[in-house]
């Protein structure tokens, strides 16, 4: 190497040389390229050399510039080299299409090798900066614990004047490589909302209603808040997939009553929903916990160690680097921290490349590109606010491909700001991948998709979801035309919701078609492969190991999300030129779909898949079923029948890549899944854990409910029991329940349906009457519900109002019958009953409902003893349950609650005959 005089721009270049020997022609050695050195220390009137660098990247982008202009690029490109140590970056530093590389000559900003070079967006705060609180106000706030423990900095004094908002986005406190807690309470988790006041609550039937932010709370703990300056609540307000900031308004400690600031939670608000309370001085009480005075620029922190021994960071620049329409850049071996924002963004250009870099204490993502042929490999990302990578890029409408790519990173510990739908890798638009990447601990999505022809592969994904439920580790959703995509050879284990309540592990939601789900591994993921009414999806070879439901698959378009077919989905669909020839070419099925019943979810393929676990594997609803192909799948019913695999109870292991299992099952890679080792890695062996709070199996999860349920019924006393008589007079099932053929419809003839899950009491109750005319049973049931709200009269279980009736069979499994205000019927295996005593306990039984006005609905069953497979002799007593579901409030109604599902007999009623 040697140095050389650039004239034209004043400054000295490193000029990289290949010694060759020259043929006889007299060609000159090839350049392999020029060399810029940036560090810390050095300066902006240096000639950029190793010797005497630069101290910005906007010095050496600017020399890049003069030397474009003058001589252009040379053969080989540019490097500039940035010395070890913090880099403090004042703002973004930004690149546009004027900074661009080409394939022969790239630009590369890349880290020394074995130098620890730190991009920062961040203030350090010096130890000496802090003191005593000595403000008798402040203390006075304080808890007694804190007071002697927390220290104060003016960060006025440090040059930091932005502080930002609450609601997220503005200054967050680091300590060494941890996001530090604005102070909060609980200090973890949530507490409950008590009760709701103001205005009707938003309902669940899609009707907008009406919501104001005011609850009831629990305890006395709020009064210490009353005069707090800025108070904030972070709540799952109504769903458990939205979350939302919303500050407070008033709190009124004697009728223990928060009101917020509109605007509103766009859900509402419901009774039992989970917040917590933060950027509270007054709940400073732990180590790790800080509050900010915005007014005054005074930062209050409990040190949850010694100031001397690590870094406090204060957060100050939105985002790090900035790339617009720019290509052939490469950012290499780079650490970035603290931005409020995103670490690199780049926007447009092509042939772009983020190698071997660790992004860490973001605000928002890692990165997010858009463009083509972009690629982020062998990065780690930790302990962002909001998500890791997002890539889009190429045109739906022509389907050209993107060629994106996310490979071989480390996305960890993300969502810790904003916590729903920041996945730890997004990717959109046409033909992008993203493979053998490690992703987990984040309380929502793993993956997000959208588009056409994406491949996902070769990744691992545990301990993703664990805030959330009806979530995905990977989701999409709703759109006929974005096809094409394969999700194959993946590893994801460990998904279980919050609460073990239960998520999903690929989620296409709402109609999503077109997918293939192919030679991955699933083990402990509550629900495995979810097809949410979609059309023309596959689920093949892929091996499903303890998870209770390894496949669902429903007709909801057909049902609840009916309205969406002649609106959102068809919006979609005329969005894309779907009847031209290329697409014509590359998706057939989809050119006819709006003659071909488009709310069926037809041409799904369910085949060559091996299940593991005593579960009722089979999730499909009754009317998606006749649209199902099933082929060749195999299940075992425990792991010891299983000789090619080994589970404990934190990993999987395959011992045979080719079980023999009597059909043609293809061998699944799953060594290669995941991470794998690179020289451009920040780190190796990379070592992660499952989240502990995920490790338990939803069985497990099961059987400590059943403990907790069983001391609620000591508590609550002995099950209830009814006998079920001789009808006195003839019963024309029609739906509308007559005196004479009732009893008279006397409720203490009959069964009160007023218990929630718990056996807490519950209103408006329903009721029940049951006899038996020596061949069928027959059953009578008054529903009534909430006359403001409409009826939503689909056919889906847990959505729409339905009824429920299950007994345990004397052979041991459970029969689950389920009725509609429709006058729909369907015999369920949700509850694990053998395949053939589900479709004969259907057999032969007359359903009939009827709506009686806006607050009352009614139905009458008739089930031959034949379908049900029993006998209804004298001493036969049957475990047994009816339940409601009124979908206004929402509720589950029972008989007598179970504790857990509505089906589990076992904690509900007991029956007996009468001859």
């Amino acid at each position: 190497m040697h140095a050389t005089t650039m004239k034209a721009f004043g400054i000295a270049i490193c000029i990289g040389v290949v010694v060759m020997l020259a043929p006889r022609s007299g060609a000159q050695p090839a350049a392999e390229g020029v060399e810029l050195h940036v560090a810390a220390k050095g300066s902006d009137e240096a000639p950029g050399t190793r010797a005497q660098p630069f101290a910005t990247l906007e010095r050496a982008r600017d020399a890049i510039r003069e030397m474009k202009a003058a001589e252009g690029l040379p053969d080989g490109g540019v490097t500039v080299w940035l010395r070890g140590g913090l880099h403090r970056l004042e703002g973004p530093f930004e690149l546009t299409e004027e900074d661009s590389g080409t394939e022969g000559a790239p630009i590369v900003y890349r880290a020394r090798p074995g130098e620890s070079t730190i991009l920062s967006g961040g203030v350090r705060v010096p130890p000496s900066a802090f003191g005593p609180v000595t403000d008798t106000a402040v203390l006075g706030r304080l808890p007694r614990a804190a007071q002697n423990n927390v220290l104060r900095a003016d960060l006025k004094a440090l040059g930091v004047e932005d502080y930002g908002s609450a609601a997220g986005g503005g200054l967050e406190v680091f300590f060494g490589e941890e996001r530090m807690t604005l102070a909060r309470w609980p200090n973890e988790g949530f507490v409950r909302i008590a009760d709701i006041l103001g205005i009707e609550p938003r309902d669940v039937r899609g009707t907008k209603g009406d919501s104001v932010g005011k609850f009831v709370y629990e305890g006395d703990r709020p009064e210490r808040w009353v005069g707090e300056r800025d108070l904030w609540l972070h709540g799952y307000w109504f769903w458990d997939w939205a979350d939302q900031r919303q500050p407070v308004k008033e709190i009124d400690p004697e009728e223990r009553t928060i009101e917020l600031e509109e605007p509103y939670h766009h859900y509402g608000y419901r009774k039992g929903q989970w917040y917590y309370a933060y950027n509270a001085l007054a709940e400073l009480d732990r180590p790790g916990e800080w509050y900010l005075g915005r007014e005054d620029g005074i930062l209050y922190f409990w040190p949850p160690g010694d100031l001397d021994a690590r870094t406090l960071t204060v957060s100050v620049v939105d985002n790090l680097i900035t790339v617009e329409d720019a290509s052939y850049l490469t950012f290499r071996g780079l650490t970035l921290e603290a931005p409020r924002d995103t670490g690199i963004r780049i926007s447009g250009g092509s042939h772009n490349s983020i190698i071997g870099c660790t992004f860490r204490d973001t605000g928002g993502f890692a990165a997010r590109l858009s463009g083509t042929n972009h690629r982020v490999a062998h990065c780690d990302a930790y302990h962002m606010g909001q998500g890791g990578f997002t890539i889009s890029g190429g045109d739906r409408k022509t389907l050209t491909p993107a060629h994106n790519l996310v490979e071989n990173c480390h996305i960890h510990h993300f969502g810790e700001w904003k916590r729903m739908y920041v996945p730890g890798v997004s990717v959109h638009g046409v033909g992008n991948r993203v493979a053998h990447n490690l992703i987990h601990t984040a309380p929502h999505q793993a993956i997000s998709f959208g588009g056409n022809d994406h491949i996902i592969e070769l990744n691992e994904f545990h301990s993703v979801c664990y805030e959330s439920n009806d979530a995905g580790a990977i989701y999409s959703g709703r759109n006929w035309t974005m096809r094409g995509t394969v999700i194959r050879h993946n590893y994801m284990h460990h998904v279980n919701g919050r609460g073990g309540h239960g998520c999903v592990g690929v989620y296409l939601d709402d109609m999503y078609c077109g997918t293939e789900i192919s030679g991955n591994v699933f083990y402990r993921v509550y629900r495995a492969a979810f097809i949410g009414g979609g059309r023309d999806n596959s689920i093949l070879n892929n091996l499903f190991v303890e998870c209770p439901r390894a496949i669902h698959i429903d007709a909801r378009a057909m049902g609840w999300a009916a309205g969406s077919v002649d609106t959102t989905m068809t919006d979609r669909l005329n969005e894309m030129p779907y009847q031209s020839d290329l697409w014509r070419e590359r998706y057939p099925k989809l050119i006819n779909i709006l003659d071909d019943e488009p709310a069926a979810p037809k041409g799904n393929l369910v085949a060559r898949n091996i299940i593991i676990g005593p579960y009722p594997w089979r999730d499909i609803q009754s009317t998606a079923d006749p649209f199902q192909t099933l082929e060749d799948n195999v299940v075992l019913e425990d792991v010891g029948e299983a000789d090619f695999v080994e589970a404990t109870e934190t990993k999987l292991r395959l011992l045979d890549s080719s079980p023999d299992v009597g059909i043609d099952f293809e061998p699944v890679p799953f060594a290669e899944m995941g991470l794998y080792e690179h020289e451009d890695r920040p780190t190796w062996p990379v070592r992660h854990q499952v989240k502990q709070s995920v490790l338990q199996t939803w069985r497990e999860r099961q059987e400590a409910g059943l403990r907790r349920q069983q001391e609620r019924e000591r508590a609550r006393g002995p099950r209830p029991e009814h006998a079920i008589v001789p009808c006195a007079a003839e019963i024309t099932i029609d739906g509308r329940l007559r005196k004479h053929e009732w009893m008279g419809l006397r409720r203490e003839a009959g069964i009160a349906i007023k218990e929630g899950i718990y056996g807490e009491p519950t209103s408006p109750p329903s009721f029940a009457w049951l006899c038996h005319d020596g061949d069928s049973l027959k059953v009578a049931i008054d529903n009534r519900v909430d006359a403001s709200k409409p009826l939503r009269t689909g056919d889906d279980w847990g959505s729409d109002d339905a009824v429920e009736i299950a007994l345990r069979h004397p052979a041991g499994h459970i029969i689950v019958l389920r009725g509609y205000p429709s006058g729909h019927f369907e015999s369920s295996d949700e509850a694990g009953a053998p395949q053939e005593a589900v479709s004969r306990a259907g057999q032969g039984v007359q359903y009939a409902a009827a709506v009686v006005s806006e607050g009352r609905w009614t139905c009458e069953w008739e089930i031959p003893f034949a379908s049900l497979g029993i006998e209804p002799e004298p001493e036969l007593r049957l475990n047994f349950n009816i339940s409601v579901r009124k979908s206004a409030q929402p509720l589950w109604q029972m008989w007598r609650g179970t504790g857990a599902h509505t089906w589990d007999v076992d904690t509900g009623g007991i029956v007996r005959f009468v001859p």
